[in-house]
Parts: structure tokens; sequence; C-alpha cells
């Protein structure tokens, strides 16, 4: 195969991998894993972005079943709390083992597979069992594969939060505020070409979604601002009079701070944000607010 990794399980990404069973013998188990995405700035991925690997091949060499948890069902009580009457089983040694290849057997879907102390991992997955946990150790495992489908499926969605303030007509109120980019171009080395944004906050007990399309999230929280009550906005540098954009380059999310400078027209911007010193004195989240905060006018 053109590619092969050899003891480095830490460059992958195993969450919503599809493991299925190829052979067991001798203590050596084959899997084929679909869904198995490398991350990037790695020996085989040297691009800025993770990447979905097409089907790859994993050999775990002196392959040995430590423990197996099968699922619990779990409850809500009056108060929302979860918990659950049903004994805490863990099989070990051939009842493990047993219980494991029979998962592989099935295809199983990893939602983790990592390091637990020096010697083993932990697996945490979905199969004929909806959730089990096993601990298991080797020693040697080789991913092989071929290559690439697309960039991986959480590239295409990011999730950022950050504090905010409103003015509210009973006073200043804070809030978080999660900001989620999708992306909807899956070429592989292009970058993306179309998105969506969301901004969310809650107030009040309810939440309040603004969407847009801008790369910048400009129209998102202004469509998040149309969203809020009567007599509510908010309070950042994004509403600030202070706040500017860079005429030539700007990042989602980051505004300049001119409060001692008299900007008249986009000329008079560029020293201060082209100039680096000026510029990283000055940049600011589209939610920072601070004590020189100015409401924008009119004109």
């Amino acid at each position: 195969m053109k590619y092969r990794s050899v003891n480095q399980l830490d460059c992958f990404e195993f969450h919503d991998t599809v493991f299925t069973f190829v052979r067991f013998d001798n203590d050596e188990l084959v899997v084929s894993a679909k869904h198995l995405n490398i991350h990037k700035s790695t020996e085989q991925n040297t691009l800025d972005y993770d990447l979905e690997i097409d089907c790859a091949k994993i050999v775990f060499k002196r392959f040995q079943t430590h423990s197996f948890e099968p699922s619990r069902e779990w409850k809500i009580d009056e108060k929302g709390n979860s918990y659950t009457d049903d004994p805490l089983i863990i099989f070990k040694g051939q009842e493990a083992e047993d219980k494991v290849m029979q998962e592989i057997r099935n295809g199983i879907k990893i939602y983790y597979f990592g390091r637990d102390g020096d010697s083993q991992y932990c697996i945490e997955g979905c199969g004929i069992d909806p959730f089990f946990t096993t601990k298991i150790s080797f020693d040697s495992v080789t991913v092989e594969w071929d290559g690439y489908l697309k960039k991986a499926w959480y590239e295409f969605h990011k999730q950022q939060q950050f504090e905010i303030t409103l003015n509210t007509p009973v006073g200043e109120k804070n809030a978080t505020v999660y900001i989620i980019c999708s992306y909807e171009d899956e070429s592989l080395y292009e970058d993306f070409v179309k998105q969506t944004v969301d901004v969310c906050i809650k107030y009040n007990g309810k939440e309040l979604w603004g969407r847009g399309a801008d790369y910048l999230w400009i129209d998102a929280f202004v469509n998040l601002q149309k969203q809020l009550p009567d007599g509510v906005t908010i309070k950042s540098c994004l509403t600030c009079k202070h706040g500017n954009f860079c005429p030539v380059r700007n990042q989602p999310g980051e505004l300049f701070c001119m409060k001692d400078v008299l900007i008249n027209e986009k000329s008079d911007l560029f020293f201060y944000t082209e100039d680096e010193t000026e510029r990283a004195k000055r940049s600011r989240n589209y939610t920072y607010v601070c004590k020189e905060y100015q409401p924008k006018s009119d004109e």
C-alpha cells in the first residue's frame, strides 16, 4: 500500500471509525477501517487539515483482551439526574476475549480509542452491544492505506464559544455565544468555497439563533441582533464606534480598536492595521468589551 504507519496511533482520530473483521490467528488481529482520519502535519499528511482515509488495514500483533464491560441501562430521576440500577459487570480473561471477538466479527463503530496507562488501550464502541468498553494491549500496530477520500468530517464543522455582554432594560447581562461554521465544499485540495455561520446565545432560557454566510461572521451577528427582544443589544467591539476592520485583510471574529485615532476614511486605517506592532496591539475579538465602549451612532 502507498502509506504505512507503525506504532503511531496518536496520528489518527478514531471517533466514528468502523472496524470490520478480517482475521484473528496466532494472536494477530487484522481489521479494515472505514472513516479513519489522520491528523494534519504528520509524515503521511503534510496538509493543513485532517484527512479521511479511503480504507485502512490495521494489524495488531500479539493482541490481548484484558477486560470487557457491557452497557448498562441508565434512567433519569425526578431531579433530572442520571442513574442506573444495573450491576457493573466486567468480563476478564477468555470471556472478555470472546465478547470482543464477537463484537469485531459483527463490526463495531469506535467512539474512543486511546491509551489507558503505559501498556494498555481503551476502546469505547457500539456493535451488538449499544455501548461497550474494552481494555486491550498489543506489541505493535501497523496501519496501511492507499489514499484519501476528503477532509475529515469535523473539518466541515467548526465551533467556538465566547462570553458576550448584552445591554438590557434591567442592566448588563453576560451570556455565552456559540459560533458554528459549517462548510459545504468537500474538495480535497482546494479551499472551502461555501459556508453557513450560526451564532447562538441563550437569553431568558430561550435559544436565539442568527444565521449568515459571510466568512467574517458579520451578517450572522446582525441577524442575531434582530432576534433579540426590543431593548436588548449586543455590547461589544463589534457594536462599538471604535471598532474597525482592516481594509485589506481580516480574520473571522477580528477587528481593531481605534479609540485613540481619528478615522475619516479607509486609508486612515492602513498604518494601524498593516504595521505588525500596531496590528497586534489593537486586535480585538468581536465579543470583547472594555470601559471605553461607545455605541455606534447613525453618523
